[in-house]
This record gives C-alpha cells, sequence and structure tokens, in this order.
C-alpha cells in the first residue's frame, strides 16, 4: 500500500478512504460574507475596491470603515520604514 507521512504518522490508503473525523469541519454550501469584507461595485474598475467606506487611504483608491482600519492598512502596505523580509 502507498503510505503518506502527515506530521511523524505514517497513513495508508485504507486510513485516507475511511470516513471523515469528526474533528474535521464541513464547509457550508453557502458561505455568509459579512458586509465589512464586500469590496466593489460590480465594475472591473473597482474589483477589491472597498467603494462604500468613509475613510480613504492616502495613497491608494483603498477605503474603510474605521480610521484604525485605514491605519492598519497604511502601516503593512504602504509605509517606507516597515521591516519587509526577504
Amino acid at each position: 500500500l502507498a503510505q503518506v507521512i502527515l506530521g511523524q504518522e505514517k497513513l495508508s490508503n485504507s486510513v485516507l478512504g475511511a470516513a471523515r473525523p469528526s474533528s474535521v469541519p464541513i464547509m457550508p454550501e453557502t458561505m455568509e460574507i459579512s458586509a465589512a469584507a464586500k469590496s466593489g461595485d460590480g465594475s472591473t474598475q473597482n474589483v477589491g475596491i472597498k467603494v462604500d467606506g468613509k475613510f480613504q487611504c492616502p495613497e491608494c483608491r483603498q477605503k474603510f470603515d474605521s480610521e484604525k482600519a485605514k491605519q492598519l492598512h497604511w502601516k503593512f502596505i504602504h509605509d517606507p520604514n516597515r521591516h519587509q523580509e526577504d
């Protein structure tokens, strides 16, 4: 039998074909997406851009629902002093 290594355990094909353990979550057939996570307005120009936010990033077109969210975006996306690991 072919074996697969998961961490330190070797599992045979017979185990892999077994029923899903109850600890493994099932993906829902439909997914709820919160309003805060939605972006765009249906146009290709605004794909990925939150257009209904009240706080505009000074360096890009992104908008946010709060000043704190805008500051975190700027810190991790635009801040030239932030250390970047290569």
